[in-house]
């Protein structure tokens, strides 16, 4: 096992219960989280942002919106565009989402001293670092792929 393999079993084995008492698949839960940063969509930007098939997309929001979790209205300038947004429940799901996450971790914090908590940190960061590094080299990569 890879040291990053082992860091994300550590960081998330103890959470998937907790994430299944959700009772949300993962795409339904990535498709609230994009509702919750980006206000109101098109069906077709869902699709793009989470890079999935419309076909596909449409069988996951014709889920959450029998779970009442988003709602499909139509758009007041034009009504042959429909839009999807949370609803109060969906609001309250992913809030639930990000509650288990944060309500875990305090625990561990809670158990950290002051010189644990700093070591923490200056690891994070360096994670943080690297991930921004590889995301630029991303950019660049696509950047020039696309102008040749």
């Amino acid at each position: 096992m890879t040291v990053a393999e082992f860091l994300n079993r550590q960081m998330h084995l103890r959470r998937l219960d907790e994430w299944e008492d959700l009772d949300m698949t993962i795409p339904q839960i990535k498709t609230l989280v994009l509702l919750e940063r980006l206000g109101s969509l098109r069906m077709g930007s869902i699709s793009m942002h989470l890079g999935r098939a419309l076909s596909a997309t449409t069988t996951v929001v014709d889920r959450l919106v029998e779970k009442r979790l988003v709602d499909r209205s139509t758009h007041p300038d034009d009504r042959r565009v429909v839009l999807c947004e949370l609803t109060e429940d969906g609001r309250e799901a992913i809030h639930r989402f990000w509650r288990i996450g944060s309500e875990r971790l305090q625990m561990v914090v809670d158990l950290l001293d002051s010189e644990q908590l700093e070591t923490v940190v200056r690891g994070l960061e360096l994670i943080l670092q690297a991930e921004q590094e590889i995301q630029r080299n991303l950019s660049s990569e696509q950047c020039n792929s696309s102008g040749n």
